[in-house]
């Protein structure tokens, strides 16, 4: 009994850790969407929906792809 909750704690540590890091993915990404000058403001509102909707790959795609690129 007490072995299955070591690692039910175990998991919802990773868990949690897991979650802090996506949000700060996401979080990192509008931030630095919203302070690129080199942006549009049709082209921020276009990465925010992306990111919205799509909130681990749009953030990644942006964050490798499209934070260097002029727009």
């Amino acid at each position: 009994m007490l072995l299955a909750q070591v690692e039910s704690n175990q998991i919802a540590i990773i868990i949690i850790v897991a979650a802090i890091l996506w949000l700060a993915l996401i979080l990192t990404a509008l931030y630095h969407i919203s302070r690129n000058n080199s942006m549009g403001s049709a082209v921020k509102i276009l990465w925010f929906i992306i990111i919205l909707l799509a909130p681990f790959l749009g953030s990644i795609i942006y964050l490798v792809w499209g934070k260097n690129k002029k727009f």
